[in-house]
């Protein structure tokens, strides 16, 4: 039986369920819930802040959670927050169309995102009693240190070779091509194949190995260094999010994540909407870039677009819900391989970015744009009940990963899988993807069992010659 660490703020929690729940059912038997919109942006943002503010004082801005939080508030509550201020109409639909949301579904869709923010924040509160697992059980690893840091070099030449062709094949055909499977015509040298997933498992591998601190930064850097043109081909997200998870590995590992200031965070997220915005210039998207106040009110209202997949799933539920199996399904499946954005793959696949984009603009997503996708989205095919069964369980689990991280040397190698998996779900799907976290345990238990024999070779080895010097 799971035991739950009932923390005053997850008691100050379920008394704000139980109000919000004696609103709701207020509001349905007066008739009166599309009356109320205006009221629910300013509860989401209060309770959206209190999230926040609880998490952070709990566990440090460089948690796990509190970065799903950031996040959270950044691709999906983002234009509701600009809204308040009068800066953005949230409700416009402006992603291949052009019409305002009905006063209804924009209740539903207010309502929806305020109940699942509740019972994922009261799963996450739950689960407290996994912040005071702050050690770490697996010591550094020699042995995976030293064959993890060959690997990388081994796989260096050919992935930077690699993305150097494909950022002058993108460089000439425009970003898209990155999306309409065109990328799938160049012809690489054959030393080059795969480099590109074994430079990322072998980065993986070093920084399950417990490395020194020195050490971290030297293999980081050229990690970098290698992702910088990455990002060249377009794609903020290349770049961002490793960036993220080396932060967050560098807090959980080697310094104390409560030491980071609310200052420092801003500081760096100031940066780091620049260079996001800089990135977007170069790949062609038109940004201003000399008024600072409206580069950061472009930025918020450009990232939060995810917003309206669940606006459209709420509009369009009659065409999109309940039709075969979930959307939320689709990352642990392995048949129609993704080839490109074509007719027949958004006809048959599950994924709700696919089949979303080509319903809204078949044109548009031939060419190879997309809306995206978003874990909350797909929670809305599940119904309210098993969408909230979801978030409790969504919370708790990753302050659960925070213990199992530290306490299991596997999980700490797929962590460069699931930290950005689920610092990204507010854009992308609820799950990671099954065959890439199969083939990096394959990849990683083939390292493994190699070792282990050549230990086991060496210790024979050692009593053999033992056994020569007796008489």
């Amino acid at each position: 039986m799971v035991k739950l660490c009932v923390s005053r703020n997850a008691f100050v929690q379920l008394i704000g369920i139980l109000i919000y729940a004696f609103q709701s059912i207020l509001f349905r038997l007066a008739g009166v819930e599309d009356s109320y919109v205006t009221l629910l942006q300013y509860e989401l943002l209060a309770i959206y802040l209190w999230s926040l503010w609880s998490a952070s004082k709990e566990s440090g801005f460089f948690n796990l959670y509190v970065m799903f939080l950031l996040t959270l508030g950044l691709f999906l509550y983002s234009r509701i927050i600009l809204d308040i201020f009068g800066m953005f109409e949230w409700y416009w639909a402006t992603k291949w169309s052009d019409f305002y949301f009905s006063i209804h579904t924009r209740y539903r869709i207010l309502s929806f995102l305020i109940w699942t923010l509740l019972f994922t924040h009261l799963g996450a509160l739950f689960g407290k009693r996994y912040l005071s697992y702050d050690w770490i059980e697996f010591s550094h690893s020699p042995a995976l240190d030293k064959c993890s840091t060959i690997l990388f070099f081994l796989a260096f030449p050919g992935a930077f070779t690699k993305y150097l062709i494909e950022l002058k094949f993108i460089l000439s055909r425009g970003y898209l091509a990155v999306y309409d499977g065109s990328l799938n015509n160049i012809t690489y040298p054959v030393w080059t194949m795969g480099t590109g997933v074994l430079i990322e498992a072998a980065y993986s591998l070093f920084l399950a190995s417990r490395p020194t601190k020195k050490k971290f930064f030297i293999i980081s850097s050229i990690f970098f260094v290698l992702k910088i043109v990455d990002v060249m081909k377009g794609g903020r997200a290349r770049l961002f999010l490793p960036i993220i998870f080396v932060a967050w590995y560098y807090y959980s590992f080697f310094k104390n994540s409560s030491s980071v200031s609310f200052k420092k965070v801003a500081f760096f997220g100031l940066i780091g909407i620049f260079l996001s915005q800089v990135l977007a210039q170069l790949r062609g998207d038109s940004v201003i870039l000399d008024d600072m106040g409206g580069l950061i009110t472009i930025f918020f209202a450009q990232q939060g677009v995810s917003l309206l997949v669940l606006g459209y799933m709420v509009h369009y539920e009659t065409l999109f819900v309940n039709h075969g199996a979930p959307y939320i399904l689709y990352p642990l499946v392995f048949w129609n391989v993704f080839n490109g954005q074509t007719v027949e793959y958004a006809q048959h696949t599950i994924s709700l970015a696919h089949r979303l984009s080509y319903f809204l603009s078949p044109a548009a997503y031939l060419g190879g744009e997309g809306t995206g996708s978003s874990y909350v989205a797909e929670l809305w095919d599940l119904g309210w009940l098993g969408a909230v069964l979801m978030c409790l369980l969504l919370g708790y689990g990753i302050r659960y990963f925070e213990k199992a991280v530290r306490r299991y040397r596997t999980v700490m190698f797929l962590s460069f899988i699931l930290v950005p998996s689920i610092v990204f779900m507010p854009r992308s799907a609820f799950f990671p993807p099954l065959q890439q976290i199969l083939l990096y345990l394959i990849f990683y238990w083939v390292v493994i069992i190699f070792l282990n024999r050549n230990r086991k070779q060496s210790l024979d080895g050692s009593i053999s010659s033992l056994n020569d010097m007796q008489p």
